[in-house]
């Protein structure tokens, strides 16, 4: 269900991983409400293509914009054409990047990959987004994508793990300051969800698994998650800041997958 929300109306937003997942579940909430969502990804062309092709089919105002977000050029690249047209009102950082390499076999090239794009591109495209609000003196709602990773410790997963606990407490420390400027900044703590990303781990004996794993019983499907995010960015939530939002199904009160 898709609930109304006018302020989203005419809306700029911009969508780190915006054309598949949970991003893309979030891009089309904005963009029936009336928004111009701009869709970064990183290299799937042909994915990216066929979203963009959707949204056109189904009346969107949207846009494909490509960056790898472990490249600082191309981000700023990204930032500069993106802001060529005035500043954005609403900001999506949902892009990750995880290799399942435990502390022993994760080398410096791994974990610098990892906190590239799951941590300096994300201040880089805050502090951005964020200045370019503030010179227009336009208010910004702004939600970034965490993860249980990085609240909880797993095996084989160091580098994101590590990256994900930082972005929890960026979060904190930014929201702090960008409030100042009625920047609301929070994130939302993702549970396992049926995205493609997660899908290229595991077989799909293990999904089902894992789903009978979590209290709720089942997985989380993208729109559900996109759901909280929406209500995140709107004026309902105004007074929400510098929150990390649970949506896992219960799986923090129980997050042995045997129990």
């Amino acid at each position: 269900m898709v609930l109304d929300y006018p302020e989203f109306e005419g809306k700029r937003v911009l969508i780190t991983g915006g054309t598949q997942g949970i991003g893309k579940a979030v891009a089309k909430r904005l963009a029936r409400q009336g928004s111009v969502v701009y869709l970064n990804y990183a290299r799937n062309e042909k994915v990216a293509r066929e979203t963009l092709e959707e949204f056109k089919n189904a009346g969107y105002d949207s846009a494909l914009c490509q960056a790898d977000l472990g490249v600082p050029d191309a981000v700023e690249q990204m930032l500069e054409e993106l802001h060529r047209s005035g500043p954005l009102d609403l900001l999506v950082c949902n892009a990750a990047y995880q290799e399942k390499k435990g502390f022993f076999e994760t080398d410096l090239a791994l974990l610098q990959r990892t906190l590239n794009v799951n941590i300096l591109a994300n201040f880089q495209i805050i502090q951005k987004v964020a200045c370019e609000m503030i010179a227009t003196g336009r208010p910004g709602r702004m939600v970034m994508c965490s993860s249980g990773h990085g609240t909880m410790a797993f095996k084989g997963t160091f580098a994101y793990d590590v990256s994900k606990a930082a972005l929890n407490h960026f979060m904190r420390c930014a929201a702090l300051e960008l409030i100042e400027h009625k920047i609301r900044l929070n994130a939302v703590d993702i549970g396992w969800t049926h995205t493609p990303g997660e899908r290229r781990w595991f077989s799909q004996e293990e999904q089902d698994r894992l789903s009978r794993s979590i209290p709720i019983g089942r997985a989380a499907q993208a729109d559900e998650i996109a759901a909280v995010i929406e209500f995140l960015l709107c004026n309902q939530a105004g007074y929400v800041v510098g929150s990390l939002y649970t949506v896992d199904g219960g799986f923090v009160l129980r997050p042995n997958p045997s129990t």
